[in-house]
């Protein structure tokens, strides 16, 4: 079911806004910027209206998410930033066991529960969007804790992404998500170079010694 409450022209604007944004958004996600967030909101917000416009619900309904984990995001790297050790410009957090078998498990049961969903719903792409949509639930809830490992989970979604919206005819959409999969390329080089992990069992003793600080 297509809404197709907005013209054509205010369709594609928004689209163009929604990727403008979401590019610089990149630049500052690849170094880590606490900026990226307050991009990275009103890109969803454009977004969002255009694929409730389109009727992709299942896309449409994760950038209402992205919202929110925007202001997650921002909580989180104030957080990170009070411990983080001298000298390192990316606080980094190791993937614990227990977040990837949440994770394993919302895939293998997601993503068949909303293709389901999204059939009914007459979603023109069900399967694209619902795979599209899991796997970036949890790279964005992966991304705001930043673990190291959500570029391979973006990498995955961003391919899924490209297929759905060249179906959907979303050609600024498609440059979108193959910049994406390029600044994950960078992003995991860069993460890798330049993070350091203030988890406070495999932190090294600057970490330490600033949380000892802190508790006096």
């Amino acid at each position: 079911m297509i809404l197709a409450f907005l013209p054509a022209q205010t369709a594609e604007l928004l689209e163009i806004i929604a990727t403008v944004t979401f590019v610089i958004y990149l630049v500052l996600q690849i170094f880590h910027s606490k900026y990226m967030w307050y991009l990275y909101i009103p890109s969803c917000i454009c977004a969002a209206l255009n694929f409730f416009n389109s009727g992709t619900w299942a896309f449409a309904a994760l950038n209402l998410y992205y919202i929110a984990m925007g202001f997650v995001g921002i909580i989180n790297w104030k957080k990170d930033k009070d411990v983080q050790p001298e000298g390192s410009t990316i606080p980094l957090h190791k993937l614990p066991w227990k977040s990837l078998n949440i994770s394993i498990v919302i895939t293998v049961l997601g993503i068949p529960a909303l293709y389901f969903l999204l059939k009914w719903l007459d979603d023109p792409n069900p399967l694209l969007d619902s795979v599209t949509t899991v796997l970036s639930v949890i790279g964005t809830w992966w991304l705001t804790r930043s673990y190291i490992v959500q570029w391979f989970v973006w990498i995955t979604a961003d391919v899924f992404a490209i297929w759905m919206n060249v179906n959907l005819g979303n050609k600024w959409f498609v440059l979108q998500f193959v910049l994406c999969i390029v600044s994950s390329i960078i992003g995991l080089w860069n993460w890798h170079r330049n993070g350091d992990y203030v988890d406070a069992h495999i932190a090294g003793p600057e970490y330490k010694l600033k949380k000892k600080k802190q508790s006096i």
